[in-house]
């Protein structure tokens, strides 16, 4: 009898100890996926505003100053001058966030793509966001400028804030009874956040 119940406790013991061992398993797994789709994002983040920092911090340059720097301005769009070639003849660049049907093909449904275009060359694509946002400000008491704004203030934008986020565009499948309809993703996307406030060219404030 007294064998029995050893048999029995070691069986119940090992069954435990190969669930932990399981379990152990697949949170390595886990944080491994999650570890690895954080790094990815930081470098598409970097990537990404490497390019708009660069771009914008220029805005206005070469323009001659009794004209407007920036053309059209919303909260995801903006479109402005300055001289790329530094020939004395000022680019017109754009910037947008594309649409999340343009990349309906990835796993998260959030991607989409940011666009420039310089003059009326083609549409080049930076990269995927999630968000792409800006603020615009005055000069002096820093006042917020709502987007649309209209053509005859423009030349009132003196500052930009750009807010940008990237997401993995494919992440690791969450458990169904981890997942709160209507709160939860059902996946687990890594994501990288970036907001450069107040930036702006000197060429802006003159």
């Amino acid at each position: 009898m007294a064998t029995m119940l050893d048999i029995m406790m070691s069986m119940v013991l090992g069954a435990i100890l190969f669930m932990n061992i399981i379990n152990a398993t697949g949170i390595v797994s886990e944080n491994s996926v999650i570890f690895n789709g954080d790094v990815a994002v930081q470098q598409m983040l970097i990537s990404n505003a490497q390019l708009v920092e660069g771009e914008f911090r220029n805005m206005g340059m070469g323009v001659d100053e009794k004209k407007p720097t920036v053309l059209a301005a919303t909260d995801t769009s903006i479109k402005f001058l300055s001289d790329l070639a530094r020939d004395g003849s000022p680019d017109t660049i754009s910037y947008w966030m594309g649409s999340t049907s343009e990349l309906a093909q990835t796993q998260n449904d959030s991607d989409r793509l940011l666009h420039r275009q310089v003059n009326h060359g083609p549409i080049q694509s930076v990269g995927a966001v999630t968000k792409f946002y800006m603020r615009y400000y005055s000069q002096g008491l820093m006042d917020t400028l709502v987007p649309p704004i209209a053509p005859i203030d423009m030349q009132m934008i003196k500052v930009v804030e750009i807010t940008m986020e990237v997401q993995n565009p494919y992440a690791l499948y969450r458990d169904p009874r981890d997942v709160h309809a209507g709160t939860d993703r059902d996946a687990l996307y890594s994501s990288s956040y970036w907001r450069q406030t107040r930036l702006a060219s000197q060429n802006l404030k003159r």
